[in-house]
């Protein structure tokens, strides 16, 4: 679902077609960068982010998925982990947190 939120953002994301479009989304989940290469999985979520992908490549966007390991201090990955793990406690939470940062 993150991968989702972070395609919808670049959706929402204003940059002059002068530019170059090139965003890396990282994850630590492997099975979900092998999914989305695997044009033979349609299951509901991965077939959401393809076509935002596909979507966001045809407005000159650059799509890069990267695996990066976990619990090893990367600042990003473990701000994931603890949003992730308040968003299974408490959804409205978050979605006040998520409100005040757009």
């Amino acid at each position: 679902m993150a991968i989702v939120k972070a395609m919808e953002a670049l959706e929402n994301t204003n940059i002059r077609n002068s530019r170059r479009r090139i965003v890396t989304i990282y994850t630590d989940s492997k099975v979900t960068i092998r999914s989305i290469k695997n044009y033979r999985n349609h299951k509901r979520l991965i077939e959401k982010i393809t076509k935002k992908a596909l979507k966001l490549e045809k407005n000159e966007w650059t799509i890069q998925n990267t695996w990066i390991k976990a619990h090893v201090g990367n600042y990003g990955n473990e701000l994931a982990d603890r949003l992730a793990k308040e968003a299974t406690k408490n959804k409205e939470i978050i979605y006040k947190k998520y409100r005040k940062v757009k």
